[in-house]
């Protein structure tokens, strides 16, 4: 199975008016309910979470991209941080289990169909 990374902005806030709740950004809250997430559903080992500073959509918290070798990668926009974290481990789940990293429209959810901003392609590898 292809590793899968999970990144997420931790510096996005809980709005665009909320940067911080009890010290904490949207981002990082994100970050700890998908990590619980993740060991839930035994996806801790095939998906790595890496959070990062910034993903350059502050307007519009929080951000995150779904990516793995080989496959499609899915940058999620507007995502929150706290009603989030299943639907985003449940892609997680359905983009690991996919060859190619596709994930039919019918099968997502409507959190995450509204959230999607771009899908890209595959990189080009050395051999193609």
């Amino acid at each position: 199975m292809t590793p899968t990374t999970l990144f997420v902005c931790s510096l996005c806030g809980f709005s665009s008016g909320e940067r911080n709740r009890d010290g904490s950004s949207g981002g990082e809250y994100l970050i700890d309910k998908l990590q619980q997430e993740l060991k839930e559903r035994q996806l801790d080992q095939t998906v790595e979470l890496k959070p990062l500073r910034c993903m350059a959509s502050c307007s519009q918290p929080c951000n995150v991209s779904v990516a793995a070798p080989n496959k499609l990668t899915y940058i999620f926009s507007n995502v929150s941080p706290t009603e989030s974290a299943a639907i985003v481990a449940e892609f997680c789940q359905q983009h690991v289990h996919s060859s190619d990293g596709r994930v039919p429209y019918r099968e997502r959810s409507p959190a995450i169909r509204a959230a999607t901003a771009f899908v890209l392609p595959p990189l080009p590898t050395s051999d193609r």
